[in-house]
């Protein structure tokens, strides 16, 4: 014990009667915590990419029935002239931050225009 009390600690030390780290021992730990961190990282990697398999599905899927309903809305005569207003409502449920202001932004710009041209 040194002068604070704490075991083997200080600047009053003997090196040479200090035992040596078994080498074994060190491996071993250091061996299971690369074992741990890799099969953690093996789980990590494939969830993710499970999830974005899934995401990417889900996008085709929905491209799909965007592709369906222009094919179909294309079909009807007399649409080409029809324009539409989003409300503000729809615009901010769907997007938050910088981007909401933005089309706020755009929002109000074409408003005016498009109650002009009705």
């Amino acid at each position: 014990m040194d002068e604070d009390g704490l075991p083997i600690v200080g600047s009053g030390i003997d090196l040479t009667k200090v035992p040596a780290i078994q080498q074994k021992r060190t491996v071993a730990f250091l061996n299971q915590f690369v074992v741990h961190t890799v099969q953690f990282l093996n789980r990590f990697s494939t969830v993710c990419e499970e999830k974005l398999s899934a995401l990417s599905l889900r996008i085709q899927q929905i491209e799909t029935t965007l592709n369906i309903l222009d094919a179909k809305l294309s079909s009807i005569p007399g649409l080409e002239d029809v324009k539409f207003e989003v409300s503000s409502a729809n615009v901010n449920s769907v997007t938050n931050g910088p981007v909401a202001q933005a089309t706020t932004d755009q929002q109000t710009a074409v408003s005016p225009q498009s109650g002009v041209s009705n």
